[in-house]
């Protein structure tokens, strides 16, 4: 059972970031904190996981993965309760912490200042990355799965990002670490220049592709039909349930700490595609993608971090990702990738010898005269 229930540790995670909402204080900063320790510092002193077992009972597998819509529901409710004015008990939260524990939530939550704030949107918006994106991210890539596909896209509404799967699954996937691809970071760029233009590179390409296939069966964009507008209308709702239960300020909060949620996608993005380059129409190989066999930060990310393996096969369940030790691998784990990517210097300093090596041990020559800027972009060809 211990094969499976190390895939549980974003439980935890997410349900002490709502018994931070409910405790207030200090403790709102509690998902921020424990992805940090959890996900950052003793992630390091684990030997990386290269194991492949056989689960036999991947339902259980599944059950983790539909779990967490109802998780991130509660922490939402929180967040709404948090959220919501002084004088207001949303469905009795409050009173109900005090009667089972003693501990006047109430009072802690009037006492909330700008601090306080800050950290429970901070750690929300994290729990939206790490657990509802990347869970949501997972059940998208099973297109041929209805339920698979509504689990995940309400995930992924949660984070402002509800029509990920289309540009993620059909353009991402097939554009990887070309210029084509909003979502592939650039050699010599900084984390917070990538971030916005990823971001609206995706969003304007998930438009397209669903006006393009609406076209396709002579369909206006505006038919009810376009995945990417039920998106927007999913994302409206959620929004209007926190202006309902706290007011216009609340919900700009919770759109502020969605956004927040959704930076957390581009911040991997960063991590994972940062300076590798590929012929556009060429074969996806392992070596597109860097890869990462951290014990903890695997585990807590349902096997994200096997990303060469799931560019190479995308339509693989996480618990079937191989660990390929001969994929351009990453110096650290997630987390403190994505801290150092926060000081452009010093990831400069740290990517800068791993990009070489990419290119020594990996690329063909094509690809090194695309990273020498031997190449232009419009006179790239599909085969070398």
């Amino acid at each position: 059972m211990l094969r499976y229930g190390q895939f549980f540790l974003c439980y935890p995670i997410v349900l002490a970031t709502t018994a931070g909402l409910l405790l207030g204080g200090p403790f709102v900063w509690t998902g921020l904190a424990l992805t940090l320790i959890l996900g950052g510092a003793i992630d390091q002193f684990f030997a990386p996981d290269t194991s492949e077992p056989d689960y036999g009972q991947t339902w259980v597998l599944d059950a983790l993965l539909y779990g967490v819509l109802p998780l991130i529901g509660l922490m939402l409710l929180g967040f709404a309760w948090f959220l919501a004015a002084p004088a207001s008990d949303l469905f009795g939260l409050g009173a109900l912490v005090q009667q089972a524990t003693g501990y006047d939530a109430l009072a802690a939550r009037a006492e909330a200042g700008g601090f306080t704030f800050a950290g429970a949107m901070i750690s929300v918006g994290t729990m939206l990355g790490v657990a509802g994106i990347n869970v949501g991210h997972e059940l998208t890539h099973r297109t041929w799965d209805r339920w698979s596909m509504l689990f995940g896209r309400w995930m992924l509404a949660t984070a402002y990002d509800a029509s990920f799967g289309i540009e993620h699954v059909y353009g991402h996937h097939k554009n990887i670490a070309t210029y084509d691809d909003p979502a592939t970071s650039r050699k010599g760029e900084t984390l917070y220049t990538f971030v916005f233009r990823s971001a609206w590179g995706q969003y304007r390409n998930e438009f397209r592709l669903e006006r393009d296939r609406l076209a396709r069966r002579n369909r206006h964009w505006l038919h009810g039909d376009n995945r990417f507008l039920r998106g927007l209308a999913m994302q409206a709702g959620i929004t209007g349930l926190f202006a309902l239960a706290a007011g216009p300020v609340g919900a700009l909060a919770y759109a502020a700490t969605a956004l927040f949620g959704k930076s957390w996608l581009e911040y991997v993005n960063y991590i994972e595609h940062y300076g590798i380059v590929r012929v556009p129409g060429t074969q996806v190989r392992t070596d597109h993608s860097w890869n990462s066999n951290h014990a903890v930060s695997s585990k807590i990310l349902f096997n994200l971090t096997r990303h060469s393996d799931h560019h190479a096969h995308g339509d693989k369940p996480f618990w079937d990702l191989k660990p390929y030790l001969d994929a351009p691998t990453m110096p650290y784990g997630y987390i403190v990738m994505i801290m150092i990517a926060f000081v452009p210097p010093l990831w400069f300093r740290v990517m800068a010898p791993k990009v070489r090596e990419w290119e020594t041990n990996h690329a063909t020559p094509a690809e090194r005269a695309i990273l020498r800027g031997e190449t232009p972009r419009d006179t790239l060809v599909a085969a070398e």
